[in-house]
């Protein structure tokens, strides 16, 4: 049986998203803004959640509809087969979203998604009254264009949280961001990786697990692996691919920040990631950067005022950066800043590729 799935990602991503899915096998993509829908077997519902290195959240697509009033609405979500997903004791938790659709009011639709799904349940149970106290099954509404998708996440705790960050500085890079970063300057394994600017060392460990091809999902559980109605054996099927995955790729990573504090968080981190012996941490200021090397990629997310208390000091932390590094004419650098002045400091990217760090509007520049 094939599954239509969803998988979300920060906008910007959806291009490496759309490799990182065409390299798991999936070719049939529709591609929008912060979502990419495809087509799997069941298996591909643990596949997608435990491999992906920048989806958000994998959903699984239930039905599309026109949806111009809440008549159009209750009946398409009750045409649904809940009773073959859903237990009489499940607890349906329903999210909605509303774009350029008539129906614009996101509670009045989220509560006409609940009564339909009550009341398919109610004929197809037998059952006046529900506990919803069992497993949770979220739901979410989205209207846009006056098409509704209903659908259910399979995830549960967003993706980015793969585990092993517990402690973080400010203004803290998803481990998703930090992953698109890292695809997108197409570093390769065998090439030495400096983050001079390394704050919690998000980004360093999400080089380490994609240098020796760790599957991100794998020290954690996603919420549809309590669910009945998917066969249980398809979360070992890929658990067992992710280990016959990974290599032993030597690996070159190097870290540092003024902060003390932060490397210290950062240490931790790929700790428990069981990363630290290939990753080198160490306090240092960016006046004293030196890499010998005659080849390596630099890959950086700057602090740009958020992580500064002194906003007026960000032009020349990044004259200093520019100065330290303007000898090392080999080296591949992609900078990640919110600052809209960036170039006119550093000098005209190669490649300028517009992102979000949660709600700020960032570019990565790239210099080849």
């Amino acid at each position: 049986m094939k599954y239509n799935l969803i998988a979300t990602c920060t906008f910007g991503l959806e291009s490496v998203l759309k490799k990182e899915l065409i390299g798991l096998g999936y070719n049939d993509l529709q591609v929008q803004d912060g979502r990419i829908t495809f087509q799997a077997e069941e298996l591909g519902i643990a596949r997608a959640n435990l491999f992906l290195r920048t989806a958000d959240r994998i959903y699984l697509k239930l039905s599309e509809f026109k949806a111009e009033d809440f008549d159009e609405l209750y009946e398409g979500v009750k045409n649904i087969d809940w009773q073959d997903m859903v237990p009489v004791d499940g607890v349906m938790h329903v999210n909605g979203r509303s774009k350029k659709s008539k129906l614009s009011s996101v509670p009045a639709c989220q509560s006409i998604t609940k009564k339909a799904i009550i009341d398919k349940m109610t004929k197809s149970y037998g059952v006046e009254k529900f506990t919803e106290d069992g497993k949770v099954f979220p739901v979410e509404i989205i209207l846009e264009n006056d098409i509704a998708i209903v659908t259910l996440d399979t995830s549960g705790t967003a993706l980015y949280k793969r585990g092993y960050r517990l402690h973080t500085g400010e203004a803290p890079l998803k481990e998703t961001l930090a992953a698109g970063l890292i695809l997108l300057s197409n570093w390769r394994p065998n090439i030495p990786l400096i983050d001079p600017f390394c704050g919690s060392g998000t980004i360093l460990v999400e080089a380490a697990m994609i240098g020796r091809n760790i599957a991100p999902g794998l020290n954690r559980h996603f919420l549809s692996m309590k669910w009945d109605f998917l066969n249980r054996s398809i979360w070992k099927k890929a658990v067992e691919e992710a280990f016959d995955k990974r290599n032993t790729n030597k690996l070159e990573l190097f870290g540092s920040d003024i902060d003390p504090k932060v490397i210290k968080y950062a240490q931790l981190n790929s700790e428990n990631a069981d990363l630290n012996t290939m990753i080198e941490f160490k306090q240092q200021d960016i006046t004293d950067f030196k890499f010998t090397n005659k080849k390596a990629y630099i890959i950086t997310n700057l602090p740009y005022g958020e992580r500064l208390r002194n906003k007026s000091s960000i032009d020349e932390l990044y004259r200093s950066f520019k100065n330290s590094i303007k000898y090392n004419d080999q080296f591949g650098k992609h900078i990640f800043t919110s600052h809209e002045h960036f170039q006119e400091i550093f000098g005209r990217a190669n490649k300028k590729r517009k992102l979000y760090n949660g709600n700020i509007k960032c570019h990565l520049y790239s210099y080849y």
